[in-house]
């Protein structure tokens, strides 16, 4: 994390010594032997042109260059690009000293200059102040892939750091010794009673397991598939419970033409059995997992009720049992999810969205 810190502080530093060092270079150029009015008129044409060019490179860098990754980003790009040549072109002519000619008798004044063969006359080139402007876009834009592409590869690298961390802490946390004691004791007695749902649970036990251990390794997997294993967590919790929840479950999107990372939604259904049950009397609790149809965005609701003694319980324990998940959104979504934790007297409401 230090490191990482001390890369962005370096990047940041680097182009201001730089900037620095050439707002600097005129007062150290050969110009003494120029007359005190050209002297002083070539210093401050220079320190403005620099300055001006020092402005076009932050607002390229931060503010131009991230529209690319709009919608019509390339042609938002273009035209605040070529914007802002119009005004720095404007500004250089109309904020620029006057330069005081030499003087020289046998050149004529400006726009008398007799023609030459042919007739023709001399017609100025291009305005030289496009010149700098295109090579300062240029570093611009070479210094904004670099700094991108090291903040992608950090991301890269924090990314795979915790989903080794994920992946052990949810084999040993997600599926509690506790939680799996009483699976058992239940499997235990419908055997006894040779109940018609042991096979069932059992199939779904094994499901669980498999998902867990081997289906979840990649970094994306099928959203159709995580939604199966949410309900089968779903049943299994409700031959633990029985009749003593009840859980509303509504599905609805057509799940199995997207991805998601692996184990996004599971802790916030988990983190509603933990603290909407206990004390309470005919405990509900409320799970919403749609997609809507004109919009390629997962939407997950989920409310438990609380009693008022457990409300400081759950608002600490969800804190830091959430707080995981939050990274791991924004490791995996940055700028494409949001994330609302609600608290009543007796409701705690998550709210999760993600962009698919």
């Amino acid at each position: 994390m230090e490191k990482s810190r001390y890369k962005r502080l370096l990047n940041a530093l680097v182009p201001l010594l730089l900037w620095l060092v050439v707002l600097s270079l005129p007062f150290f150029s050969r110009v003494a032997n120029l007359p005190p009015e050209m002297r002083n008129g070539f210093l401050k044409s220079q320190l403005l042109t620099n300055s001006l060019l020092v402005v076009v490179f932050y607002v390229h860098t931060y503010f131009i260059y991230p529209v690319r990754e709009r919608q019509y980003g390339t042609l938002i790009y273009i035209g605040l690009l070529l914007g802002c040549l119009g005004l720095f072109i404007v500004a250089n002519n109309f904020l620029m000293p006057e330069m005081p000619r030499f003087a020289r008798p046998h050149f004529p004044p400006p726009g008398m200059m007799p023609p030459g063969k042919n007739g023709q006359r001399f017609m100025p080139g291009p305005p030289i102040s496009i010149l700098p402007f295109a090579f300062v876009i240029m570093v611009s834009f070479c210094y904004r892939l670099y700094t991108d592409k090291q903040d992608r590869d950090r991301l890269i690298e924090e990314r795979e750091r915790i989903h080794l961390k994920t992946e052990l802490e949810f084999l040993s946390s997600q599926i509690s010794p506790h939680f799996m004691f009483n699976l058992l004791n239940t499997l235990v007695s419908m055997a006894r009673k040779k109940s018609e749902l042991l096979e069932p649970s059992l199939i779904r036990l094994s499901q669980l397991m498999r998902y867990m251990l081997y289906d979840n390794n990649a970094a994306q997997i099928s959203l159709a598939n995580e939604v199966e294993y949410l309900k089968n967590y779903i049943n299994l919790q409700l031959l633990r419970f029985g009749d003593d929840v009840k859980i509303n479950l509504y599905l609805s999107g057509a799940f199995e033409r997207y991805t998601i990372a692996p184990m996004l939604l599971i802790p916030f259904v988990e983190n509603a059995f933990k603290h909407g049950i206990g004390t309470l009397e005919d405990p509900i609790i409320d799970i919403l997992l749609s997609i809507p149809e004109d919009k390629d965005e997962l939407h997950l609701v989920v409310v438990n009720g609380i009693a008022p003694q457990g409300i400081s319980a759950q608002e600490s324990s969800s804190g830091i049992g959430l707080a995981n998940v939050r990274r791991r959104l924004e490791l995996l979504y940055p700028n494409h999810h949001l994330f609302i934790i609600t608290q009543t007297s007796d409701t705690f409401t998550v709210k999760l969205q993600i962009d698919l």
